[in-house]
């Protein structure tokens, strides 16, 4: 048997994620004014209702700090029952209560709104951590791991792909193949799945003729300036204009109506013109700092559903936030993803924020202890572990995180002892 002793929460997690959240309001706001002002004649308009989610996104924060993570392995089921129904409510209700920018992912009822892709990434990642970590040894079966796996996979972005959302199903993709690789998935199972999920990807593409065109100007974003290349072209005037140290904050030129969305999806752009590059390494630095701590967390986690928890949530964050700076660099065609914890969106900040919290909760409770084993050896040997687990994944079918290994360890080992 394992015991955890409830340590302090990881600071340094925190002070990456409040400073992302910070830098995100100043940039909502300097970003946004001119926009704000011309669709409703009120500057601030969006950076109020983007301080109201960080509100409540920092109201979350705290409760899912406090609240132990194992609480919501209870409601797991419930919370995915809950999300699936969310979106079809995006297919059944009217296109004007939750169409925007053609994709319909919207609720909206009167000034409130809510987006339920964005609150399906946290939903999902719970469920799945939940249920890998109870499949066990069944995880490498198809039968009973990667057939229920991609059936539940299937059914929610096939939802969010209904609402013609390719960017958010992408990210739901990767997500639970990150949590699942994590959990011990056979290895030729993630490759077979991986070649459907891109062939899947691929037909979506030709059968688009938008998203062909996004791939068009992804190659020459120049060449179809007066289309599909109008934002990333855009996005690069902005990026180059702000050199080493940037225009100043406020300064900025390309937010003045010229770079379309550049309060949510190219706010990166305008970052990088404020503050240069100077300002764009430091924000990529916070999500270094996020995915290091959150896999640390990860790793040092002796419950097998803390781990996978840790692993979902950072995936995500991290992932997430790369696609949109490569989108913004035009490495990427441009997808409608937000920056988490920086562009306007006010579930996005707070289920992001929320998802932050969990990861802290799941902080306090890292380092196995056990009867005569102090807790200081025991933290030395997990993060030796993980580290050796992770330099030969390629050669272990079992679980790649320490502490998802430590627990199938120990339930083997006391079947052999009932046996005997």
């Amino acid at each position: 048997m394992t015991e955890t002793r409830q340590r302090k929460p990881d600071y340094l997690l925190l002070a990456a994620v409040g400073t992302l959240v910070l830098l995100g309001l100043v940039m909502v706001y300097s970003a946004s004014f001119m926009r704000a002002y011309a669709d409703t004649g009120d500057q601030l308009y969006y950076t109020w209702r983007q301080m109201n989610a960080a509100v409540i996104g920092a109201v979350a924060l705290l409760a899912a700090h406090r609240i132990d993570y194992r609480v919501w392995r209870r409601f797991s089921v419930h919370l995915m029952a809950g999300t699936l129904f969310l979106l079809a409510l995006t297919l059944i209700l009217p296109a004007s209560m939750t169409e925007a920018n053609g994709a319909r992912s919207w609720i909206r009822i009167g000034a409130f709104s809510v987006q339920p892709s964005e609150i399906a990434k946290l939903t999902m990642v719970i469920y799945f951590a939940d249920w890998l970590s109870r499949r066990g040894e069944k995880l490498t079966n198809v039968t009973y791991g990667l057939a229920p796996f991609a059936l539940m996979l299937g059914v929610v972005c096939g939802l969010v792909m209904l609402g013609r959302d390719l960017g958010t199903t992408i990210v739901l993709v990767v997500i639970a193949g990150m949590v699942y690789f994590a959990a011990g998935a056979n290895l030729l199972h993630i490759i077979g799945a991986a070649i459907v999920a891109g062939s899947a990807f691929w037909g979506l593409i030709n059968i688009a003729a938008y998203r062909q065109e996004r791939i068009a100007a992804w190659i020459d974003p120049f060449a179809h300036y007066q289309g599909a290349g109008y934002q990333p072209v855009h996005a690069l005037y902005a990026l180059g204009s702000g050199g080493l140290f940037g225009v100043g904050i406020g300064q900025a030129r390309q937010k003045f109506f010229w770079l379309p969305e550049a309060h949510t999806d190219a706010i990166f752009a305008i970052i990088g013109e404020e503050f240069g590059l100077i300002g764009t390494l430091f924000v990529v630095t916070c999500f270094l700092v996020i995915a290091y701590r959150g896999m640390r967390i990860a790793g040092r986690s002796s419950d097998p559903f803390a781990a996978l928890l840790a692993t979902g949530i950072t995936c995500w964050l991290v992932f997430q936030a790369l696609i949109n700076i490569a989108v913004v660099t035009t490495l990427l065609p441009f997808t409608g993803l937000t920056l988490p914890f920086i562009s306007y969106g006010g579930t996005s900040l707070a289920a992001c924020m929320a998802a932050a919290g969990i990861l802290l909760n799941i902080s306090r409770h890292t380092g196995a202890t056990s009867p005569g084993v102090s807790y200081e050896t025991v933290t030395r040997s997990g993060r030796s572990e993980s580290f050796a687990r992770l330099a030969g994944w390629w050669r272990n079918r079992g679980p790649r995180l320490s502490g998802v290994g430590r627990r199938r360890g120990a339930q083997r080992a006391w079947g052999a002892i009932r046996r005997r």
